[in-house]
């Protein structure tokens, strides 16, 4: 009886452990990001993520951010009203074609996290044809796009 219920026991916890592990999984996307350069310098990146609305007339979703020259950050204002993010960086991360300022880190898992280089972002997308195809499409006027794969996670932040 007693080995019964450990064995019970067992295939109980195993299941609960595999359900939780798909869950998981089922939080993370894998995706496609175009990543049109990287620069260390914010106003240069900003300056050429206006010129290629202007050729390619692409949205611009900065989700609120500016950049900080006191915190030497791209953040939310101080006064979000999320608190949690208010006066920090929140990473774009949803499927959409528009481009934006974001810290390659979190796109690029191998770099370290103190790396604080700065890519201008064009599209994050699932569909890796979609970004091939995008990426042909706005390489001869932006020479150094490639396409950074990635695993996002898509679950709540808070």
């Amino acid at each position: 009886m007693k080995a019964l219920f450990i064995f019970l026991l067992l295939c109980l916890s195993s299941s609960i452990l595999f359900a939780q592990s798909l869950l998981e999984n089922e939080q993370y996307m894998n995706a496609y990001i175009i990543v049109v350069d990287t620069n260390q310098d914010y106003f240069q990146l900003r300056d050429e993520m206006f010129a290629l609305r202007e050729k390619f007339y692409i949205e611009i979703d900065t989700m609120g951010r500016t950049y900080d020259d006191a915190k030497n950050l791209i953040c939310l204002p101080d006064d979000n009203e999320d608190d949690l993010y208010a006066g920090n960086y929140f990473v774009r991360r949803f499927p959409s074609k528009a481009l934006s300022l974001e810290y390659l880190k979190y796109y690029e898992s191998k770099l370290p996290t103190e790396d604080n280089t700065i890519a201008l972002v064009a599209l994050i997308t699932d569909k890796k044809q979609e970004a091939e195809e995008y990426l042909s499409s706005i390489i001869p006027l932006a020479k150094n796009s490639r396409i950074v794969e990635a695993k996002l996670y898509m679950g709540c932040m808070h």
